[in-house]
């Protein structure tokens, strides 16, 4: 049973030396008052943006603790005209890519001083559009912008006019080079396709993702780069072009795999389609790495958990946050952001791909 409310005893008289005010009313005006000074300086004094006299000071203290007023935080965070802040608006994915390039620029960041506020990029795009959030995008210090066609902004470049921004679209490499960063999308394909050609895989399928798109044709350009110098089989129905989506990656390897010869190792032009073929292949009961070698473009921190543990060729993540940092920093500092970067290929042989020659 709850307890009734204390009553009041009718002799109960307030001390009128003590204001019953109601705190989240009290104003800088009000305070400035009491103290008998400007607004202004009260300002001054509570955000230190100027020095006030030692007397005006005491004043001014004495008044907010007679009125109780409590500083709107929030508030005055907005007035100032930048904060120590960086948004950075990632892509939603169905692997951990795009949250791992994420973490690093979130600890770089921060050793730097900076708060880092991660959205998803419609989230961005809501607040470029005015949304109840949009404060926090015209007082941030910098925008980081990682996505793909599939989810991004309308107008990255008048958001970057205003604000110091860098902004990656992984489908439009071209826009790597604009930002100082040279990945060699065609050299990793060629890297793969090579760890298979010396392991004795002639037989190849190819799980590719959309290929209308320019980061699908320059992977594919290193395909054919290796296919012309090499031996090799790459049959028709073994290359499968399909969306971003998991599910269709899936089907259309199931209905490759279950039906007539296939390859001996299939080559993915990003780590979730890697994960369609292995979840197919286990449908299946076709064993990887025995039956068939496995091997993406890209890699993810899922890569290690996977069954089994997936061998990926893909550019250093590091070294890519880095370079983001580092690009906005420029731009923060006003100065010409004209760092370029070669990004590294990393091959991480987890033991996806079986040697044949053995």
């Amino acid at each position: 049973m709850l307890d009734a409310p204390p009553i009041l005893s009718p002799s109960f008289v307030p001390d009128a030396s003590v204001p019953m005010t109601d705190h989240t009313s009290v104003t800088l005006k009000d305070v400035a008052a009491e103290a008998q000074t400007s607004i202004a300086t009260v300002s001054h004094f509570l955000n230190k943006t100027k020095p006030v006299g030692a007397l005006t000071g005491q004043r001014i203290a004495r008044a907010i603790e007679r009125l109780g007023y409590q500083r709107d935080s929030m508030a005055a965070w907005f007035k100032t005209s930048r904060a120590p802040l960086v948004i950075l608006a990632v892509a939603s994915a169905e692997t951990s890519f795009f949250s791992d390039v994420a973490e690093v620029i979130e600890e770089l960041c921060e050793r730097r001083g900076l708060t880092v506020f991660r959205v998803q990029v419609q989230t961005l795009e809501n607040m470029r559009r005015g949304n109840a959030m949009s404060a926090f995008l015209r007082r941030a210090t910098g925008i980081i912008l990682l996505g793909h066609s599939e989810q991004w902004i309308t107008d990255p470049e008048s958001l970057a006019a205003k604000t110091p921004m860098v902004f990656l679209n992984w489908d439009m490499p071209s826009g790597f080079g604009q930002q100082g960063l040279i990945d060699h999308l065609a050299d990793g394909t060629y890297k793969a396709m090579a760890l298979l050609g010396e392991r004795g895989h002639r037989h190849i399928g190819l799980v590719t993702g959309p290929l209308s798109l320019p980061r699908g044709q320059e992977l594919m350009a290193g395909v054919r780069r290796y296919e012309a110098a090499h031996d090799i089989d790459l049959a028709p129905r073994w290359t499968l072009e399909t969306s971003y989506a998991f599910q269709d990656a899936h089907d259309k390897v199931y209905a490759m795999l279950a039906k007539g010869v296939r390859p001996t190792a299939i080559l993915t032009f990003g780590v979730q389609f890697a994960f369609a073929v292995l979840q197919a292949a286990s449908r299946l009961r076709i064993l990887v790495p025995d039956e068939l070698s496995v091997i993406s473009y890209i890699d993810a921190r899922q890569a290690d958990f996977s069954s089994p543990p997936l061998t990926t060729v893909s550019p250093s993540i590091p070294q890519l946050a880095g370079h983001v940092v580092e690009q906005l920093m420029q731009l923060v500092r006003g100065d010409r952001a004209d760092n370029t970067t070669v990004l590294e290929l990393i091959v991480n042989d987890r033991g996806s791909v079986r040697d044949l020659r053995r």
